[in-house]
């Protein structure tokens, strides 16, 4: 989905990145370029990409200032549509007891993707506890690497999600 809409540079620089590579906090962003090409992003119909697909492409090019710069005023103004990325912004930023509120909020508001990301949770509730317990995982490790970088695999592929999810939503089925 996200394939069709995007510069194929961009898509397979932010979308085939190696899991092992892509850290849990990351100390900088991955590509300056990118946020540069991200900001005036069009699509091919020339409009600007909504909001929940920027704030996943900056966070998949590990811009987590960007992604919260857009996440944020959203639930200020109470539009939940950027609310997976924020809760994800917070992984990355390593503030945990944050990451573990957008996740309980998710699982009771807005929980189709965070069922997709989480597959084995039998209800929405479900995937939020399991959310909540690869958030604990994350801390656990912090700044380090998991084993096997599973961690930062799991993570990298709920971000690609986001931003597919976002693609079909609000660009797809608008």
């Amino acid at each position: 989905m996200a394939a069709a809409l995007l510069p194929s540079d961009l898509y397979r620089k932010l979308f085939e990145r190696d899991p092992t590579t892509v850290p849990l906090s990351p100390k900088r962003v991955y590509d300056s370029e990118l946020t540069a090409q991200i900001k005036h992003l069009k699509l091919p119909d020339g409009s600007t990409p909504p909001d929940p697909l920027l704030a996943s492409l900056y966070l998949l090019n590990d811009d987590i200032k960007s992604a919260h710069s857009i996440a944020e005023p959203m639930y200020d103004k109470g539009i939940y549509d950027c609310d997976y990325q924020h809760g994800l912004v917070h992984i990355r930023d390593a503030d945990w007891w944050n990451a573990q509120w957008w996740f309980r909020r998710i699982a009771r508001t807005n929980a189709p993707l965070l069922i997709k990301n989480y597959p084995e949770a039998s209800s929405a509730d479900a995937a939020g506890r399991a959310a909540e317990n690869f958030i604990k995982e994350c801390e656990r490790v912090g700044n380090g690497t998991s084993s096997d970088h599973k961690l930062e695999s799991n993570l990298y592929m709920q971000m690609k999600e986001a931003a597919e999810w976002s693609a079909q939503v609000f660009v797809t089925n608008k």
